[in-house]
């Protein structure tokens, strides 16, 4: 039988089917809302804590696409180091899938009292964020056991979806590729995790895992690194590809061990170039993406064709769920349990304030 958290992932593409049915059903009007919010605002700030935090970021370079800079802050800095920038001619886009994060919950209280408009976006309707936003988006995603899987994809296409309607408007084609991505990742999701028995020598290893990635992606190479931290219990480093190479690089020797995400077309051959130069150099490297002809690195799956380019960090993601998910099941872990980390993080100061809730 299999184990919630591959359950989780498998069940990926319907999960994203009920998040797109829903925006484009009673969502809408709360999505053309938000958008008239964004549109008429003079500053965009997005913001999130984890998972959360990763999921804004192809929102981040979608708007930033149309001149709309829209930066994407930690919540917890924002809390205490760059609430200035909070006014009333300020938009904060806040995400959180339990709604009841204590950075969050902290930040719209003073988002409000600074008289911003906030946009929650929150896969939880009885929650704080959502009750007390000038707005609230209901992902509308399945819940998850544990890691959040389908609601870090969900949440992405809820933000891709209301940058669309910011930028072009929901009926520009935007739910047809978002359709059909998710009928990649449930056609895909089993043909990887069949494929993930070649995976163990790469991942078999006690050495940090570099996963490194651009553009819309770097929100899989960041969500990587978290799941492998999370699931795995391993040390694991996301950032971007390059920024590895000011610096990071001068790490690499023969135990080094990295993913390369390569697929975002605007830096493919640069992603290409540092997959192969570091493998060059004795490095063990994997890639994400569609295949590079005639180069040494290894993918790490196959990659399906036509994906479009704004969907990439909806389906790059799902490998290193299942990486995360086999490389845990190899180790013998109990996977789904957390040792340190509370499932939603209600303090800001103690690991061991557990509380029973379903989601973070």
């Amino acid at each position: 039988m299999n184990l919630p958290l591959v359950e989780n992932i498998l069940a990926q593409g319907d999960s994203l089917r009920a998040v797109i049915a829903h925006q484009y059903g009673a969502g809408r009007q709360a999505l053309e809302h938000a958008a008239q919010l964004l549109r008429s605002s003079k500053q965009v700030v997005l913001s999130g804590m984890g998972a959360s935090h990763n999921a804004c970021i192809p929102l981040s370079n979608l708007l930033a696409e149309q001149g709309i800079l829209a930066p994407v802050i930690e919540t917890a800095e924002l809390l205490y180091f760059q609430r200035q920038m909070l006014s009333p001619d300020t938009t904060l886009v806040l995400v959180s899938r339990s709604g009841e994060s204590v950075e969050a919950t902290k930040l719209l209280t003073i988002a409000r009292e600074r008289g911003a408009n906030v946009i929650g976006v929150v896969n939880t309707p009885a929650s704080t964020v959502a009750s007390q936003a000038t707005q609230a988006i209901y992902v509308e995603s399945r819940p998850d056991q544990m890691a959040s899987i389908q609601t870090y994809t969900g949440s992405i296409a809820a933000l891709l979806l209301l940058g669309a309607a910011v930028a072009y408007g929901l009926d520009s084609g935007i739910r047809g590729d978002l359709e059909r991505t998710a009928d990649a990742i449930s056609r895909w999701s089993s043909e990887w995790l069949r494929f993930s028995g070649s995976w163990p020598g790469f991942f078999a290893g006690n050495t940090p895992m570099y996963v490194l990635g651009r553009g819309p992606s770097l929100a899989s190479a960041l969500m990587g690194a978290l799941l492998l931290q999370e699931v795995v219990k391993i040390p694991a480093i996301g950032m971007s590809a390059a920024q590895f190479r000011h610096g990071p690089v001068e790490v690499v020797n023969e135990q080094f061990h990295a993913i390369v995400f390569g697929t975002q077309p605007k830096t493919a051959d640069l992603d290409r170039t540092l997959a192969e130069r570091l493998d060059s150099i004795g490095a063990h490297v994997r890639s994400v993406g569609p295949e590079w002809p005639a180069s040494q690195v290894v993918s790490l799956s196959a990659w399906p064709q036509d994906i479009p380019e704004r969907c990439a960090p909806l389906l790059d993601i799902v490998p290193m769920q299942i990486a995360a998910y086999e490389t845990a099941r190899w180790r013998g872990l109990a996977i789904g349990e957390l040792k340190f980390a509370t499932p939603v993080t209600l303090s800001e100061r103690d690991f061991a304030e557990r509380q029973q809730f379903a989601q973070a």
